[in-house]
């Protein structure tokens, strides 16, 4: 039995709850030995420690390339931040080419700016 409080109002014309957590989408660039990973959403602590294992994964196959779409992430935690750092540093030492990317996005502009990762 399903039981309503009076005092509790939804409106079915209101649009359903954004999904919970970032996807990750990764793509490979065969012919310039790259790879994409797009990133959409909010990233958190679970959704960073995710990200830790694909990025992680994506360097340990010594692209030449890694390029990391964030345009559509309207928050990075510190958690996420951390994670991009420490990819950042790790590509750097072993001479992968790696692209933050925010195609335009302001919002994905302001957080990568605000973590100092916007320069990558």
């Amino acid at each position: 039995m399903t039981t309503f409080r009076p005092d509790t109002h939804i409106d079915p014309a209101a649009p359903a709850s954004p999904p919970l957590g970032a996807t990750i989408d990764v793509r490979r660039v065969a012919a310039a030995g790259g790879v994409i990973v797009t990133v959409a959403g909010t990233i958190g602590p679970n959704d960073a420690a995710r990200l830790s294992r694909c990025l992680h994964g994506e360097l340990d196959a010594e692209p030449t390339v890694l390029v990391i779409d964030v345009g559509r992430v309207p928050a990075c935690l510190d958690e996420g931040v951390e994670v991009l750092t420490v990819v950042c540093a790790r590509a750097r030492e072993a001479g992968v080419g790696l692209h933050l990317l925010h195609l335009g996005s302001p919002i994905a502009r302001g957080w990568l700016s605000a973590a100092g990762l916007d320069q990558v």
